[in-house]
């Protein structure tokens, strides 16, 4: 089975040899190459739509892996009792739906190893809380799939609430390495994007907008230096 490039980066940061739930599996592609390829013994998948959940069941039975993948229907990690699994999975949808899901219980989110994210949207609001809640990200990966920046977190249950920077959060202490090309392009695209919004701020007229204009043009210098000290 070949995965797309996002759900690769997230196999890599499994706790591998230990049981894995994929909450909201698609098609239970994931599941499915982590059993084929022995990196966990067993995987148990939670959809809750009826739609996704008899996919998941479909795909898990044509995969003849059905005694290895349990397929459950709920709401988030209700499917999960405690520390049932080392890893959980949630990849593939905002980033307001995986707090949502954390919070829901945070008693049972601590209870399990490690997390592996891939929000499709609002990434800083998900480094954000995590931060807030004390849970470091001890993996971090950029992917480039589709003409797409998509970004892979590992994070584990913690207790010590740490700060970030403003492009910590939105774009990543990973990506602020600029150590490869695909780094310096998505850095680039946000400079570009922060230059645009400080150009139409100063179009529009708008009265006491001084102190955002200035916190873009903050993280337009900061990246300059960051792109210029890579590029050198």
């Amino acid at each position: 089975m070949v995965l797309l490039k996002r759900l690769r980066a997230v196999a890599d940061m499994i706790i591998e040899n230990k049981s894995l739930a994929d909450i909201g599996a698609d098609h239970a592609q994931l599941s499915i190459y982590l059993l084929q390829q022995q990196m966990v013994p067993a995987v148990i998948i939670g959809e809750l739509g009826d739609g996704p959940y008899r996919r998941a069941l479909q795909a898990v039975f044509a995969s003849g892996l059905s005694a290895d993948i349990t397929v459950r229907q709920g709401n988030g990690l209700a499917v999960l009792e405690k520390g049932e699994v080392s890893t959980v999975v949630l990849a593939g949808m905002g980033a307001d739906t995986i707090i949502e899901i954390l919070s829901h219980d945070d008693e049972k989110a601590r209870s399990f190893q490690r997390f592996v994210f891939q929000p499709m949207s609002k990434v800083g609001v998900l480094r954000k809380y995590l931060a807030w809640q004390g849970w470091p990200v001890v993996a971090e990966q950029l992917v480039g799939e589709n003409n797409q920046f998509f970004q892979v977190l590992a994070s584990e249950p913690g207790n010590t609430p740490y700060r970030l920077t403003t492009l910590e959060t939105e774009l990543g202490f990973n990506a602020l390495q600029a150590d490869t090309e695909l780094k310096r392009s998505f850095l680039k695209l946000h400079h570009d994007k922060y230059t645009k919004v400080v150009d139409e701020l100063l179009a529009s007229g708008q009265e006491d907008i001084g102190a955002r204009i200035n916190d873009y043009r903050e993280r337009i210098k900061e990246l300059e230096m960051i792109l210029g000290a890579s590029s050198g």
